[in-house]
């Protein structure tokens, strides 16, 4: 793989995310991530991460802040060129009953989960489109499949990320870009490794593979994605939930 081909990924720092970025440098993929507070955490990812084949940096970047978006966007491909591909993955939650949700938590989730992948999509569109082949992930749940009590915020952006998706397929096809979204189940991470056996025998109960997902499951789909077995693929939802929304 050519050293030049490198990913974008929002929200790389923990979990999910942190899983996407191992995974891509392992498989002869640079990164660019971004994270919001674990400064830490990311410098110690990065170095883990660098190869002599491949760089991996980690780059502080509010994702509700166009401008902010912007400038960081610029930056990159102005030293390395235009990227191969964007994975939309940062998110929050901010969990409540819609009876006593406030609009503060519902904006918090819409600016954070949905903005977010506007400001980095429109930022490096034509980058990407000058490639002739380049690929963007959004990182969906199945909570915008299926729902989830308390979650009506998380779950709007969720759904809102598949149809997007959808239309930014069928836009871009013509560029050769291709545009997919994974929606995870049930995945372990920083916060399932909190929970006591009795919390998370109640999470594996709700899924019919009886075990939860790991960050390296979804790392896998989105290799899968990006390479050969890819690239007649665009527009499409891939479920990585153990049955949960069968």
């Amino acid at each position: 793989m050519e050293q030049s081909k490198w990913v974008f990924v929002t929200g790389g720092a923990r979990g999910i995310g942190a899983g996407l970025v191992r995974m891509l440098v392992k498989e002869g993929y640079s990164v660019a991530f971004t994270y919001l507070s674990s400064a830490i955490t990311a410098e110690a990812l990065a170095a883990e991460c660098h190869t002599a084949d491949t760089w991996c940096r980690g780059f502080q970047c509010d994702m509700t802040d166009h401008a902010a978006v912007n400038a960081l966007a610029a930056s990159l491909c102005s030293e390395y060129g235009s990227p191969y591909a964007l994975i939309n993955n940062a998110g929050i939650t901010r969990d409540a009953s819609l009876f006593v949700m406030d609009a503060t938590r519902w904006h918090e989730v819409i600016r954070n989960n949905l903005d977010s992948v506007y400001h980095t999509s429109h930022a490096l569109l034509p980058h990407l489109a000058e490639n002739g082949d380049a690929c963007i992930i959004n990182i969906s749940s199945v909570t915008g499949i299926k729902g989830n009590p308390g979650q009506s915020n998380y779950a709007a952006t969720k759904a809102a990320m598949i149809g997007m998706t959808k239309s930014m397929a069928e836009e871009l096809g013509r560029f050769n870009v291709r545009v997919n979204v994974i929606a995870p189940g049930i995945i372990e991470t920083e916060m399932t490794a909190g929970l006591n056996d009795q919390q998370l025998k109640k999470l594996r109960d709700l899924v019919p593979l009886k075990k939860l997902g790991s960050t390296e499951d979804i790392a896998r789909m989105a290799v899968f994605l990006l390479g050969q077995g890819g690239r007649y693929i665009t527009g499409q939802t891939f479920v990585i939930d153990g049955g949960m929304t069968a």
